[in-house]
């Protein structure tokens, strides 16, 4: 069952930032949720290095899976919006 459990959060720690950026309408919303998605991650990032940070309790390996989610959403809203026509 514990197992079950793990491939969830898994699933839901790619799935969720990888739908964030793909809200994006425009070029500015885009921008606006990278600056806040770098913010956050560079949080994350500073916040591993400490041994009693809060990030701990999750772990790098989900914190990596939300960074590639994030990416790939931003790269493939990216796409998007620059091959639309209108």
């Amino acid at each position: 069952m514990g197992g079950v459990i793990a491939i969830v959060v898994a699933l839901l720690a790619f799935g969720i930032p990888l739908a964030v950026p793909l809200f994006a309408q425009r070029w500015r919303t885009l921008v606006l949720l990278l600056v806040l998605g770098g913010l956050f991650f560079g949080w994350v990032t500073l916040d591993l290095a400490a041994p009693d940070g809060i990030t701990q309790a999750l772990g790098p390996f989900t914190f990596g899976l939300m960074l590639f989610g994030f990416a790939a959403g931003a790269i493939a809203k990216f796409v998007m919006l620059l091959s639309n026509r209108g």
